[in-house]
């Protein structure tokens, strides 16, 4: 696997005063005999962007899974928002979830909800104290942030590829997330779409 950093803006000089927002030292997973992780390793500050290069099965998604606690990885460490990964308990895993977004490579939208509800759902278990204007109002803003407004009552069934993924990553950044994961988040997408997709991604890290 190659990982390679890129940044938004030049934190060099200040990193030896600053806190990474995600530590990951010497990480290892295997399935079976097959190793997918092995001694991976990086640091990734407040400000700046981190893209894992890799061919299909090196592990990509595997890592970021194993990030947010979805799978356990076999040895290492991982130190996301000063909370050491694999001793959280599932309820404290729940709520260090709540700060990271996640956006899964199939967009993973609920297919019997309309877009305005798919919207709802993590508002309404994360932000519990919003109410119902600011719910809509929070809704139509990040609608228009992605382009898509006119799809608010619009089921998964009716959006293209494109808009789906538009639709899934409101969904993501709805709940305002401090971190932003992305699991290949172009794949299948037209070219077109695609530098539309990775364009909205940068205005969102803004």
């Amino acid at each position: 696997m190659n990982i390679q950093t890129t940044r938004q803006e030049d934190i060099s000089t200040v990193k030896s005063s600053l806190k990474p927002m995600i530590e990951i030292r010497n990480l290892r997973k295997a399935f079976g005999t097959q190793q997918v992780l092995t001694n991976v390793s990086l640091k990734l500050y407040e400000g700046e962007n981190l893209v894992v290069l890799g061919k299909s099965g090196s592990g990509k998604s595997v890592l970021i899974k194993c990030m947010v606690g979805l799978l356990n990885p076999d040895g290492g460490t991982i130190n996301v928002l000063g909370n050491d990964v694999g001793s959280l308990t599932m309820n404290q895993l729940d709520e260090l979830r709540k700060k990271v977004g996640f956006l899964f490579q199939s967009s993973a939208l609920y297919d019997s909800m309309t877009v305005k509800q798919n919207l709802e759902f993590p508002l309404r278990r994360i932000k519990q104290q919003m109410k119902e204007q600011e719910i809509d109002d929070k809704i139509h803003e990040v609608l228009e942030n992605v382009g898509l407004l006119d799809s608010l009552h619009k089921m998964p069934s009716q959006l293209s590829g494109g808009m789906r993924k538009r639709i899934s990553l409101a969904r993501t950044i709805i709940v305002d997330p401090l971190i932003m994961l992305y699991d290949e988040p172009t794949t299948g997408l037209d070219p077109v779409t695609s530098d539309e997709i990775s364009a909205l991604i940068n205005e969102v890290q803004k």
